[in-house]
């Protein structure tokens, strides 16, 4: 963009909104990454408790206990993005691709038998 001349004020105040302008959307930028990174750090370590359709919550930690309490919940790791799947009689999921989510067994066998679910978490 070519300098406004001297006695062009409309082109000189055009100019200073425009440097404000570019200051701003580069501190929105740096907002934006920061709220993706935050998004995606979430995305990978907290896990989604699906096993009470009721009431979606999330695990912020998973504690490890020495005797097993419920040998029928398995935490996995979906591939790819599901939406409204039906498995049992009214039991419908969505998934998010790369979030863990605490399934029914039969749940992860069935995602698992379909290749939608990552092989490590």
């Amino acid at each position: 963009m070519a300098k406004a001349k001297v006695t062009d004020v409309t082109g000189r105040q055009r100019e200073v909104q425009v440097k404000a302008h570019a200051e701003e959307l580069a501190l929105r930028a740096n907002e934006m990454s920061m709220a993706t990174a935050t998004q995606n750090f979430k995305d990978q370590n907290e896990i989604t408790d699906l096993t009470d359709l009721s009431k979606p919550t999330v695990i912020d930690e998973v504690e490890s206990v020495g005797v097993s309490l419920a040998d029928d919940v398995t935490v996995i790791r979906v591939a790819e993005d599901i939406n409204m799947m039906t498995i049992g009689v009214g039991n419908h999921y969505n998934f998010e691709a790369g979030k863990k989510y605490k399934v029914p067994k039969h749940v992860a066998a069935h995602l698992q038998e379909k290749g939608y679910l990552y092989d490590r978490l």
